[in-house]
């Protein structure tokens, strides 16, 4: 049985290399873009006869119900990757600016995660949300980025909360997952591992965990993180 991947914000960086590694793993993926200017580099990969693409906003409630709308599972993973970085330092930041790196980062993506949770496949289906070590509050020792470590926090509380009521009922589990530090455009060039590593590193934790009905925040690499 072919296993089908819905991949969340997937036009460049780690949604797209998450795109190509479920399709080398011979999965159909359907893949979201904000707008078509995303779509070349999602056509071009090996095995987009498998891919299907729709275009979804998580900060907008009608593209949430259009893509609720579209996608009729059952989906085996859902995995959500949304984020902007938004300003260094509490001291530099607008109200504007910290509503929208929360509404991209934390809320918009639990909506989306809550609107979609009854097409994850139950017992074995995976919900995964990009989070990262960032968004650890014990990890916390050198400060900075005050906006996005929030959001990011955040994010997997209110992961914990869908895990703790209609993923858990359904035996999905939930994983908030670092990626680790990846040379992309967010990440730059200083990084310490690329795209396709950590991408591999994530399928490999996705297929590790599931079926265990749990919610883990843990690495690519399969290190578990302190909340």
């Amino acid at each position: 049985m072919t296993q089908t991947a819905l991949i969340v914000g997937a036009s460049r960086g780690l949604g797209l290399g998450l795109v190509a590694e479920y399709l080398s793993l011979g999965w159909s993926v359907i893949a979201t873009v904000r707008d078509a200017s995303g779509e070349a580099a999602l056509k071009a990969l090996p095995g987009a006869d498998r891919l299907t693409i729709h275009h979804a906003d998580v900060t907008s409630d009608a593209d949430i119900a259009r893509l609720a709308g579209a996608v009729a599972g059952p989906l085996d993973l859902l995995f959500v990757n949304a984020g902007i970085m938004g300003p260094g330092d509490m001291t530099s930041a607008s109200a504007d600016e910290i509503n929208a790196v929360m509404q991209t980062n934390a809320f918009g993506p639990a909506r989306l995660a809550w609107a979609l949770i009854d097409r994850v496949r139950e017992q074995t289906g995976v919900l995964a949300l990009m989070s990262t070590g960032m968004g650890s509050i014990a990890d916390n020792t050198s400060g900075g980025y005050d906006v996005y470590r929030a959001s990011k926090a955040a994010q997997n509380m209110l992961a914990r909360s869908l895990w703790v009521g209609p993923a858990r009922a359904r035996g999905v589990t939930v994983l908030s997952v670092n990626p680790g530090w990846v040379r992309t455009d967010m990440g730059g060039p200083g990084g310490t591992i690329d795209v396709e590593t950590s991408c591999r590193g994530m399928a490999d934790q996705i297929t590790a965990n599931a079926g265990a009905h749990e919610h883990r925040f843990i690495g690519w690499n399969g290190r578990e993180l302190p909340w």
